[in-house]
C-alpha cells in the first residue's frame, strides 16, 4: 500500500511498517528512559541507532522516502513541536527569582558565548566546506543553540525534585531555553544575507536590527511572560474551584502554549521566546504549588514522544552520501564546534559568572546539539533559495549525531565528576 502525503514532498511506501517501527521505539524507550539514570546511553541515542537501521532497511528494499535537504517540511514541522512543548517545560523547571545575580551566568552565556559560537561556526564552515556568507551565518546561527529537548539528562529535573538547583545544570537549562529563540534573528540574517545581498546590507540592515533584533525579541518575552502569568491565573483558579479534573488540567496548559506560540508568531514576534517565558512566568505564579509538578510530567511526556519522531525521522534520513563524499570538512566543523569553539566560548563568558571552575567546564562541554537546529535549517531553506542545503544538513546531521553519542556516553559519568557524586 502506498500512502502519498500532499505538501510534504514525499510519497511513503508501506506506511504501516514504519507505524509499527515507531510503535517498537516506544516499548524499547520506555525501558530506556526506565534503566537510562547514570548510564552511558540516553533514549535519543537508541531512537537515532533505529532510525539508522530503519533507513538502511528501507534503502535496501528500494522504499521511496524523502530528502529532507529538498524537501524539509516535515521534519521542520515535527522538530517546530517538540521544540515548542521543551522549551515550555524547561521554562516550569526553573525556580529561581528574576534577579541579575540569581541569572548571571545565564545572560553571560546569552550575551557573550552564544555569538561567539555563531561567529566561530561561521568561520569554520566557510573555511572547511566552503559556504558562502549566508550559508555559513545560517550554519552558525542553526548550530549556536542548545538543546532543551536531548539535554534533559543535565538539566534542572524540575518540580518535585528536592535537591537544589546548582549553577551547572541551571545555566545549562536557562541558557536553552533562551538561546533558541534568540538564535532566531541570526538566523534571518542569513535569510536577508541570501535574499537581498551582503553587499547592500545598507539598505536592509536597519529593518532587521529593528524587525527582527528589537521587535520580535521584545514582543516574544513581554508576550510570553504575560501570556504565562494569564495562564496561571485561569488555570489556578478553575481548579482550585474543582472545575478541571486532574487528568485533564496538562491539556488546559499546553492547549494554552500552543495558543501563546501561535498568537505571538502572527504578530511576527519570536514564539520560541514566548513558550519558554511562558513556562518560567506560570512557574513563578506559585512556584510550590502541586499542579507545577503534574504540568511537569504532562509535557515531559509529550516531549518525549516528539524527542522519539525526530530522532527517528533524523536516522532514517541521514545524509550518508554527503557525509561520504565531504566526511573530512564535515568531521572539522563538527569537531571545533563540540571541542574548541562551545568550550572555549563557554569558558570565556563565565570569567565574569560566579561559577566554581568545575560548574564552568559541566557547561562548556554540555553544549547539546540537537532538534532546534533542524528546525531553524528547514526554516531557512524554505524560505530563500539558494542556499547550500547539502552541506548544511550534512553538517547539523552529524552535529547532532556526535553530540547524541559523545554527550550520552559522557553525562553520567561526567555530572558524577563535576557536579558531585549525587548529582546524577
Amino acid at each position: 500500500m502506498i500512502a502519498r502525503v500532499p505538501g510534504f514532498g514525499f510519497e511513503l511506501e508501506y506506511y504501516e511498517i514504519l507505524i509499527a517501527v515507531a510503535g517498537l521505539a516506544l516499548l524499547i524507550g520506555a525501558v530506556v528512559l526506565s534503566v537510562q539514570k547514570g548510564r552511558p546511553f540516553s533514549a535519543a541515542l537508541i531512537y537515532l541507532a533505529i532510525g539508522l537501521a530503519v533507513g538502511a532497511a528501507l534503502g535496501a528494499a528500494g522504499i521511496g522516502w524523502f530528502d529532507p535537504a529538498r524537501n524539509p517540511v516535515l521534519l521542520t514541522r515535527v522538530a517546530e513541536i517538540a521544540v515548542i512543548v521543551s522549551l515550555f517545560g524547561a521554562g516550569v523547571k526553573l525556580d529561581r527569582p528574576l534577579r541579575w545575580d540569581e541569572w548571571r551566568s545565564t545572560v553571560l552565556l546569552l550575551v557573550i558565548a552564544m555569538p561567539l559560537t555563531i561567529a566561530g561556526v561561521a568561520l569554520l564552515g566557510a573555511w572547511a566546506l566552503g559556504l558562502g556568507l549566508p550559508a555559513a551565518v545560517l550554519l552558525g546561527a542553526s548550530l549556536a543553540p542548545t538543546d532543551p529537548v536531548l539535554a534533559d539528562d543535565v538539566q534542572v529535573q524540575g518540580p518535585g525534585d528536592e535537591e537544589p538547583e546548582d549553577e551547572g545544570r541551571f545555566a545549562i537549562t536557562s541558557e536553552a531555553g533562551l538561546n533558541d529563540g534568540l538564535a532566531f534573528p541570526f538566523v534571518m540574517l542569513a535569510v536577508f544575507g541570501a535574499g537581498r545581498g551582503f553587499a547592500d546590507a545598507g539598505a536592509w540592515l536597519g529593518e532587521w536590527l529593528l524587525a527582527d533584533l528589537v521587535y520580535a525579541v521584545l514582543v516574544g518575552v513581554a508576550g510570553g511572560a504575560a501570556a504565562g502569568l494569564l495562564i496561571a491565573v485561569v488555570v489556578y483558579r478553575i481548579g482550585n474551584r474543582g472545575w478541571l479534573s486532574k487528568p485533564f488540567d496538562g491539556y488546559v496548559a499546553l492547549a494554552s502554549v500552543f495558543l501563546v506560540y501561535g498568537l505571538v508568531e502572527v504578530v511576527e514576534g519570536y514564539g520560541f521566546l514566548a513558550v519558554f517565558a511562558a513556562g518560567v512566568a506560570f512557574r513563578r505564579y506559585e512556584h510550590d504549588h502541586a499542579y507545577n509538578q503534574r504540568l511537569h510530567e504532562f509535557t515531559l511526556t509529550i516531549e518525549k514522544l516528539a524527542e522519539m519522531a525526530v530522532m527517528l525521522l533524523l536516522g532514517t534520513v541521514l545524509p550518508l552520501g554527503i557525509l561520504g563524499e565531504m566526511a573530512l570538512p564535515l568531521v572539522v566543523v563538527v569537531a571545533g564546534l563540540l571541542l574548541v569553539v562551545r568550550p572555549v566560548a563557554a569558558l570565556v563568558a563565565l570569567l565574569g559568572s560566579r561559577a566554581e571552575w568545575r560548574e564552568r567546564l559541566f557547561i562548556g562541554w554540555f553544549g547539546i546539539r540537537g532538534i532546534g537546529s533542524v528546525y531553524y535549517l528547514g526554516f531557512a531553506l524554505t524560505s530563500v533559495r539558494g542556499l547550500e542545503a547539502r552541506p548544511l544538513f550534512g553538517a547539523i546531521s552529524l552535529a547532532i549525531v556526535a553530540s547524541v553519542i559523545l554527550h550520552g556516553l559522557t553525562s553520567g559519568y561526567l555530572t558524577r565528576r563535576l557536579l558531585g557524586p549525587g548529582a546524577t
